[in-house]
């Protein structure tokens, strides 16, 4: 008994260290892991049509020859775009000194405006007091923006030129990668790891394949709209803020507000009807936010994540505090995954919709985890990882079929 026992914590404190000495590791080259994580990431997304074209008969390399050449075309499309930004965003660069002196004059005008209001003196004292701190800050942070962009442009060139190799092997080992960490969990886990992995794929390729779409359809909107104010009343930059318009989108409520302030500033700085475009600037973002998202959001999200809009902003708040913007952007999904988890182990949390069919979905589900559990017995048995892939290759189109 004691054999047994020692011989099991010393196996699990491998298994710590062996942790401890990956995380260590991926640590030090985290600086190289956003290339692999986009790389991913686009593979991910683009799964289903991989899995679609396997149905239909192709092989795996044949469909991720198919659509890593539409791939190939729409990055192409994306780099002009990208080079046609970078033209306008030099410019942009040498006129913040421009930016600050309207922005002090805007500031300074409504403090006269403040002054003569009839506010008491404390609550003015606390305005100036952050206007102050504001003036600070915010040209020390465009500058180092702007340094930064500066120098990222020859990391930027690397990323352009592996991010397609790496997508591509991603596409073409997904079945096998996938495969191989489930055959990592004990065999008497392995379905419930199974069933919590497809509600989460589901949920995950949901969102992921639904924000791209809705975050481009705004930064695609944005533009259209920024470009019609630039030929009418000459508001600056229009594709540069069509573009971070569609990555600001991401973030939910923070990053209309970025992206509505950063086109009222643009359009009152360096248009011909400083006030006249900056409404019409906001009021196109907002009204573009609202079709998004009650119109065009629902149907292509779905049920979405499944999160109440207060968690959502606890999830913000939180992926904020710990990581940033980039906390801010996998909050949700890591929240939703969480939710996930709580679910299964917890069903009692959430009952059923009225129109749901609990029967027919439980049974769809088991029989996807029956179909994953032969599937990997069936790749256990081959001792040679040729034989595995092939397994893996034969059974994945069953699997989605």
């Amino acid at each position: 008994m004691n054999r047994t026992l020692d011989a099991t914590v010393l196996r699990y404190t491998g298994y710590a260290l062996l942790f401890l000495i990956t995380a260590y590791l991926l640590y030090l080259v985290r600086g190289t892991l956003p290339l692999f994580f986009v790389g991913a990431l686009i593979a991910y997304t683009l799964d289903p049509i991989l899995r679609w074209l396997e149905r239909r008969g192709y092989t795996r390399r044949g469909a991720v020859g198919y659509v890593f050449l539409i791939f190939l075309l729409l990055f192409a499309l994306a780099l002009a775009l990208l080079a046609s930004a970078w033209q306008q965003a030099q410019s942009l660069m040498t006129r913040f000194p421009e930016f600050e002196d309207r922005v002090t004059e805007i500031v300074n005008h409504a403090q006269d405006r403040l002054d003569r209001a009839r506010v008491p003196q404390d609550v003015k004292k606390s305005v100036r007091e952050a206007v102050a701190d504001l003036q600070a800050r915010v040209p020390n942070y465009a500058k180092n923006g702007a340094t930064w962009v500066l120098a990222s442009v020859p990391s930027l060139g690397i990323l352009l030129i592996v991010l397609p190799i790496v997508t591509f092997w991603f596409m073409l080992e997904m079945n096998t990668v996938r495969l191989r960490l489930l055959m990592l969990v004990p065999p008497g886990y392995r379905r419930d790891v199974t069933d919590i992995a497809n509600s989460i794929n589901e949920m995950l390729g949901r969102y992921v394949r639904g924000q791209m779409i809705v975050c481009g359809l705004f930064g695609l909107l944005c533009t259209i709209a920024f470009y019609v104010l630039h030929f009418m009343y000459g508001m600056d930059y229009p594709l540069v803020l069509g573009l971070v318009a569609a990555f600001a989108y991401i973030v939910p409520y923070l990053g209309m507000a970025s992206i509505a302030s950063a086109a009222a500033l643009t359009a009152y700085v360096t248009s011909s009807s400083p006030v006249l475009c900056a409404a019409l600037a906001v009021g196109c973002c907002i009204l573009f936010n609202l079709i998004l998202d009650y119109g065009v959001a629902p149907r292509v999200l779905g049920r979405g994540v499944g999160l109440h809009p207060l968690m959502v902003i606890f999830a913000l708040l939180s992926g904020a505090q710990l990581g940033g913007i980039i906390g801010m952007i996998l909050a949700v999904p890591l929240f939703a995954s969480m939710r996930v988890v709580a679910i299964y182990i917890f069903p009692q949390l959430t009952a059923p919709l009225p129109d749901a069919s609990p029967e027919t979905g439980s049974a769809n589900k088991s029989e996807t985890t029956d179909k994953i559990m032969d599937q990997v017995a069936t790749a256990e048995m081959h001792s040679s990882r040729a034989d595995a892939e092939a397994a893996v290759t034969g059974t994945a189109q069953h699997s989605d079929a």
